[in-house]
């Protein structure tokens, strides 16, 4: 599936799996970085990495609830074999619809987190889905 070619999909037409797979673990690995230095360096600019870490939350949360410590390069995948859904399908439906019709694909993350009546955890109060 590495190299088949997205061509429909908005974001990705063009480029293959493997490359939006590489791509997707290279920006994540820095987003985690990120992640990291912000809450780092939380105490001195609160304001500041409460946005920071809410914006990569609403980026990456959406795929797994323990973006931050996951793997890279496996959390990767999982995006990448969703958007080919995405692509396939012609649609540009939600993860969380992925995530009910293809759960074997998509592997929980380490906690369970209870949720709401839309899916979403108890924490993902502030999102706007």
């Amino acid at each position: 599936m590495a190299d088949e070619r997205f061509a429909w999909h908005p974001v990705y037409a063009g480029r293959t799996v493997g490359e939006v797979a590489a791509s997707l673990r290279d920006e994540l690995g820095r987003d985690q970085r990120s992640y990291t230095l912000v809450l780092e360096g939380a105490e001195d600019r609160e304001s500041d990495a409460l946005a920071a870490v809410i914006d990569l939350e609403r980026r990456w949360g959406v795929f797994d609830f323990g973006w931050a410590e996951a793997d890279p390069a496996a959390l990767a995948e999982r995006i990448a074999a969703f958007e080919w859904e995405r692509e396939s399908r012609r649609e540009l439906f939600p993860f969380e619809e992925y995530r009910q019709i293809a759960p074997a694909s998509v592997p929980a993350s380490g906690m369970p987190a209870a949720g709401d009546e839309t899916g979403r955890p108890w924490w993902a109060f502030w999102r706007k889905d």
